[in-house]
């Protein structure tokens, strides 16, 4: 991992908070040096600041994709959550968006998300602006009901933008998404619902393609397809989209079943790759 970040004390404070995880290989202060010690170590993820003097982290992150390291994931660092920012921060590249303030809380856990080919950001409307293609994501929460209250919003906006959507959730975020969506005028929940919004049970999906205590790829693929067909027949367009909200993960993390966390993570990666579908993973 290569960090970078123009004060002596960021880089020295994250070095060690990230240490027992991560091989710190190199640092550099402002993007020129970054570039050039990039090119060296050949870090597999690289941390970078938004704010920094000469060429700013946006500026850094083209010219790292510009110098031979387009693949390698950036994690961006700030202190402003702005969605214009946060905005610029994906366009140029990057994989991950943290705010400083919750480097202790977040960081860690963005990289390995970044390293395995998900994207992190700070806000979900700033995400559903962004997403175009297929997109992997995933937002850590504290607490479900301000929590819910952003997924409502967030759907909400993928209805009014034409997108089918599909919610995968335990019962007390099926049930507070349906309410919130219904105080803002969308007919969604029963049969005679919102033909672009379908919420099922965490549990029953789940049931649907473990086995053994694993996902069972063809079975996970087959849902994929069913998923896309959906998206197909409810929207209007070939360039309709398909946004997912999914917190199957938590499920499986409550049964202490982590390896099929990480088994259904890169499952879906791949059986999702080429459509587009916007998947959202909960956290908390």
């Amino acid at each position: 991992m290569l960090l970078v970040d123009d004060h002596r004390q960021v880089l020295d404070t994250v070095s060690a908070m990230l240490s027992g995880d991560f091989n710190v290989v190199g640092t550099a202060t402002e993007g020129a040096e970054a570039v050039e010690t990039a090119q060296q170590v050949k870090p597999d993820v690289i941390v970078l600041d938004v704010n920094m003097p000469g060429l700013d982290g946006f500026q850094t992150c083209r010219a790292l994709g510009s110098s031979g390291l387009a693949g390698t994931p950036i994690v961006f660092l700030s202190m402003h959550n702005a969605d214009e920012i946060v905005g610029e921060a994906f366009r140029c590249g990057g994989r991950g968006y943290v705010l400083k303030t919750r480097v202790g809380n977040d960081l860690a856990s963005v990289l390995d998300h970044a390293l395995n080919g998900r994207v992190f950001v700070p806000s979900l409307s700033s995400l559903l602006q962004l997403a175009t293609g297929t997109v992997h994501a995933m937002q850590m929460h504290d607490d479900v009901k301000s929590f819910v209250d952003q997924l409502a919003a967030f759907f909400d906006l993928a209805l009014r933008r034409g997108d089918a959507t599909y919610v995968i959730a335990t019962r007390e975020i099926r049930e507070g998404i349906g309410d919130r969506l219904r105080a803002r005028g969308w007919d969604v929940g029963g049969s005679s619902g919102h033909k672009r919004y379908l919420a099922v049970d965490a549990e029953d999906a789940l049931n649907r393609f473990m086995r053994n205590g694993l996902p069972d790829p063809d079975r996970l693929a087959e849902l994929a397809l069913e998923l896309d067909q959906y998206r197909r027949a409810v929207c209007d367009g070939p360039d309709s989209r398909l946004t997912v909200f999914g917190n199957m993960v938590m499920a499986l993390h409550a049964g202490g079943n982590t390896r099929a966390m990480g088994a259904l993570e890169r499952d879906w990666n791949r059986v999702t790759r080429g459509l587009p579908i916007l998947t959202l993973c909960g956290y908390g």
